[in-house]
């Protein structure tokens, strides 16, 4: 974690000694002796070590490859289609495709779902979030009795936004591993509403740690999503009608 800094030790230190002898003549023994403490801990630590900022993360460039987790990324760009192999998108809305190079460096296979997990749907950019389970209130059988207390409305969660279907550029299928030591084209792919108008598209990379016993002992020897350690504004190319994955390699 980054700290903010202002001024020296030795800065920090006559002010806390000023203090102190401004005001060390009303003072108890045992208040002496607390303020001396305060005192020697402004004078070891640097001013303002307290107020911590937040790091930033690293920048997304595309073409520049980056390490997150078991994989070697290197972004190449964002488009927008009409379909994408299979996929169609709900009248009004497209697809977007967020295309990058992938390398498996480890020894092992890993899950493409792994590597999707990674690379989140982009937020505030008209990304159609998944549909929540049905409220079971709606059920007439659900429903409560007359005589039950009205309960307080509670406040509408964020929507959840879906992880990618990841695409194998290559042939343009869907498949499941990435074997060490290959690199693959994939295309990540979200529905996205078609009012979305930006030239860019925000894109993030989570941090992929190694767990090797899950404290909850559901699945030990995994990769745990963690923070945001990427971020960055993609160019994002215009839709294309009937395209399909081939034309990402285009």
């Amino acid at each position: 974690m980054k700290h903010a800094r202002n001024g020296g030790p030795d800065v920090a230190f006559r002010l806390g000694r000023r203090l102190i002898a401004a005001v060390a003549d009303d003072m108890s023994t045992v208040q002496r002796v607390v303020a001396g403490v305060v005192a020697a801990l402004v004078g070891i630590s640097p001013f303002g070590a307290w107020n911590e900022v937040e790091a930033k993360a690293d920048p997304i460039v595309a073409g520049t490859p980056v390490e997150v987790g078991p994989f070697e990324v290197t972004i190449v760009k964002a488009a927008t289609a009409d379909e994408l192999a299979y996929l169609v998108p709900a009248p009004g809305n497209h697809l977007l495709a967020v295309v990058a190079d992938v390398t498996n460096t480890g020894e092992v296979p890993e899950y493409t779902n792994t590597f999707a997990r990674a690379i989140p749907a982009p937020k505030d950019a008209g990304i159609i979030p998944e549909k929540p389970i049905e409220d079971l209130a709606a059920d007439p059988s659900a429903a409560p009795s007359a005589s039950a207390a009205p309960e307080e409305p509670e406040e509408p969660e964020e929507p959840k936004l879906p992880t990618a279907t990841v695409f194998n550029v290559e042939d343009g299928t869907e498949f499941t591993f990435l074997n060490p030591d290959v690199t693959y084209r994939v295309a990540l792919i979200w529905e996205q509403s078609g009012d979305y108008a930006e030239k860019t598209v925000p894109l993030e990379m989570v941090e992929l740690e190694w767990v090797e016993d899950d404290p909850q002992g559901l699945d030990d020897g995994h990769w745990f999503p963690n923070e945001v350690i990427f971020q960055g504004q993609i160019p994002l190319n215009p839709p294309k009608p009937a395209a399909d994955a081939e034309a990402a390699q285009q």
